[in-house]
């Protein structure tokens, strides 16, 4: 189990680095703005893994909290990928590429989060509720992508990540993105399976092993894109493309929800909201942390040190209990 493991979180690693050129690319071609680009392409493609992982886990494998964990931690793993990349890359970064444009799936993820609790909170009481609300959050998300999509630039002008020039058509970018992405769903495939038996064959609950292995596995795309993005400068993107994915990787619980019965809602157990919970938390330092330094008042990066601690401390408590 832990040989297909490995193997499939190879393939997704290299997969999403290929994809993040892709994009790159398709964002010159277009003229679309890169955080949109980051946002709505590579947030839809890097949450492959996440999307058929889960719904393997929670309709192949009947284990909701592997499938539900998996969406949570990664969200948390990718917030996390973003402060430690910024760290790392903090001199390759300027503060005027800190524009409300850019964190705009940030807020879209927050909100789509807050109504999740909502829904798992009200569950016992009426599971209908979340019937109803999954057909919310799609919506709220594709009403977000669409306004996202018509606000034009994000008003910085970037060079390419890359250093690289309009190389190729739209229609050959897409044709690679399905082939690239076919990959990524056999392997979320298998890494569903692989983690399944971990949590089977261990002492480890379902909720740990999906929230820190398998989350972890099926976000190696963000963290291969965030690297290179950042390592250029390139903050929109790498914003959008975190957050997005952040805010595609909830609706996949929506989805998940509507295919599975009774309800994923009031099944998975309560350690799931500490997860999420902790999501809200970080994505709201990191957003403060960003509003301080756009106005450059802010020099050490405690926003960031912070969110990666409050990752630690999650997986401790998780670990524990």
């Amino acid at each position: 189990m832990w040989y297909q493991f490995v193997a499939a979180s190879v393939i997704i690693f290299f997969a999403g680095r290929y994809l993040s050129d892709l994009a790159e690319e398709t964002a010159d071609i277009t003229g679309l703005s890169r955080g949109f680009i980051g946002a709505l392409m590579l947030g839809l493609i890097t949450s492959l893994p996440e999307l058929i992982g889960t719904l393997t886990a929670v309709i192949s494998k009947s284990n909701p909290d592997l499938g539900v964990g998996n969406i949570f931690g990664s969200n948390l793993f990718n917030i996390a990928i973003l402060s430690a990349s910024i760290l790392i890359f903090s001199a390759k970064l300027k503060d005027q590429q800190w524009s409300w444009r850019s964190n705009f799936s940030a807020y879209m993820s927050i909100s789509l989060a807050a109504f999740l609790v909502l829904l798992i909170a009200m569950a016992p009481t009426d599971p209908r509720g979340g019937f109803f609300g999954n057909f919310f959050i799609l919506g709220f998300y594709g009403l977000g992508m669409w306004m996202y999509a018509h606000q034009g630039g994000d008003g910085i002008l970037e060079p390419p990540a890359s250093g690289s020039k309009k190389s190729g058509s739209l229609g050959r970018n897409l044709v690679m993105v399905f082939l690239a992405g076919t990959f990524v769903v056999v392997s979320g495939v298998l890494l569903a399976n692989a983690c399944d038996e971990i949590a089977r064959q261990t002492r480890l609950t379902s909720t740990f092993v999906g929230s820190l292995f398998m989350a972890a596995a099926t976000s190696l795309p963000e963290l291969v894109i965030t690297m290179r993005l950042l390592r250029f400068g390139n903050i929109s993107m790498a914003t959008g493309n975190i957050f997005g994915s952040n805010a595609m990787n909830l609706t996949i619980v929506a989805i998940a929800d509507l295919l599975y019965r009774p309800s994923l809602y009031t099944t998975i157990t309560s350690l799931q909201l500490v997860s999420l919970g902790a999501g809200l938390l970080m994505t709201g330092i990191f957003l403060s942390g960003a509003l301080v330094r756009s106005s450059r008042k802010l020099k050490i990066q405690m926003d960031n040190i912070a969110v990666l601690g409050i990752y630690m401390l999650v997986y401790i408590w998780l670990y524990s209990h």
